[in-house]
């Protein structure tokens, strides 16, 4: 690999996930991602989950993905990691590779950090080589073969030292520090596989960070063949090719070299109309409340562009905007078609067992348990096309 992230968002800041919903009829706010607020405990869950389901308009059981999520389901070794190191010619480095097909939504790698920093000014280059003086021997000959980034001045960006500039080159996010006053700093953890996944800007692989194993998962975003490199996104992918490479220069020195920034002439110009008004899309959502009707026909076109543009990172938040569009309106039987929806697209990217999967596994059991459900006259909208 030859950059890391350092603290990117997976997808564009709009307002926080824990933002208070707003029931006056004249503003009515959409927010992309489910408040966790209301989930029970493991063992309230299971009672509540019985209950639900009992409902006439719930489902008669719990309900399971379409597709397996946990294994390849094939007859594979799957203590064989399903990837290797190799050579990365586009990059001048070293990646990872697929060494065999993975299935859409499969985990493909799941790692602890070495160790883990505070967020700044408390990360220094003393503090980096304090936990490195912990690792192995053979940890930390991994670690100083990974790429810095910041070896020389560039772009505003000062030289660092090398345990420093290979960290922040590195590192990835990786849960909330402490005693930060609630402020959402996060820490940041090496991982010394995953910093061998290149760019790009259209990713197979998602991330997520398993707060209560400790570890980062990452997770197939559609099937995977034989010998594809493996990469994930460093910077948001809703940019224009020139808004990502710019950001690309500035945050880690390098031109990304992948299939969508190998675009040129009309395709290049379509993609970046694509992606431009995806963008745009994600933030007129969230103000529509109001407009349950135009929400949904916004929500429907951003569906297609990611479609069209090879990207599902944001599927699930589109979704779950159009299940909430519906239970406003008290149309429950579409609201439960697009959580479901949500369900399996968060599945796919975090797990059966994140939060947001269970959230939305929870409205699809009950719709009315939202706080927004009935809030506007009741009415008909649509399902997933």
């Amino acid at each position: 690999m030859d950059h890391r992230p350092q603290s990117r968002p997976m997808k564009p800041s709009m307002r926080a996930a824990s933002a208070p919903y707003r029931h006056s009829r004249s503003s009515v706010c959409i927010v992309h991602t489910p408040s966790l607020e209301t989930i029970a405990t493991a063992d309230e869950e299971e009672d509540e989950e019985t209950t639900f389901c009992e409902s006439s308009d719930s489902p008669r059981t719990s309900p399971e993905p379409s597709h397996r999520h946990e294994s390849s389901g094939s007859s594979v070794d799957d203590s064989i990691p399903p990837y290797k190191v190799a050579s990365a010619p586009l990059t001048d480095g070293v990646g990872l590779f697929a060494t065999r097909a993975i299935p859409k939504g499969c985990i493909v790698l799941s790692e602890s950090p070495i160790f883990t920093q505070p967020p700044p000014p408390s990360r220094t280059n003393s503090t980096v080589m304090s936990a490195l003086s912990q690792c192995t021997r053979d940890e930390q000959r991994q670690y100083f073969n990974l790429a810095n980034a910041y070896k020389t001045p560039r772009m505003g960006k000062r030289a660092l030292l090398p345990a420093l500039g290979i960290f922040e080159t590195n590192a990835l996010p990786c849960g909330k520090a402490k005693g930060t006053g609630g402020g959402g700093t996060r820490r940041a953890g090496i991982f010394l596989l995953a910093a061998r996944l290149n760019h790009s800007c259209q990713p197979n692989l998602a991330r997520w960070w398993d707060e209560g194993a400790q570890r980062m998962t990452f997770r197939a975003l559609r099937d995977i063949a034989e010998g594809d490199e493996l990469c994930m996104n460093y910077v948001d992918v809703l940019g224009t090719k020139a808004q990502r490479m710019e950001e690309l220069r500035t945050a880690f020195g390098f031109e990304c070299v992948c299939e969508a920034c190998a675009l040129v002439g009309e395709e290049l110009l379509e993609s970046d109309r694509r992606r431009a008004a995806i963008r745009r899309l994600f933030e007129e959502v969230g103000v529509c409340g109001n407009e349950p009707t135009l929400g949904l026909r916004k929500v429907k076109l951003a569906l297609r562009l990611l479609k069209d543009e090879g990207l599902v990172h944001y599927e699930a938040s589109f979704c779950f905007d159009a299940f909430q569009f519906c239970i406003l309106v008290s149309d429950y039987v579409n609201a439960k078609a697009w959580v479901r929806k949500a369900w399996e697209a968060s599945c796919s990217t975090s797990g059966l067992d994140s939060p947001a999967s269970r959230a939305f596994k929870m409205y699809w059991a009950n719709p009315r348990a939202h706080e927004l459900a009935g809030v506007l006259p009741k009415a008909t909208l649509h399902g997933p096309d």
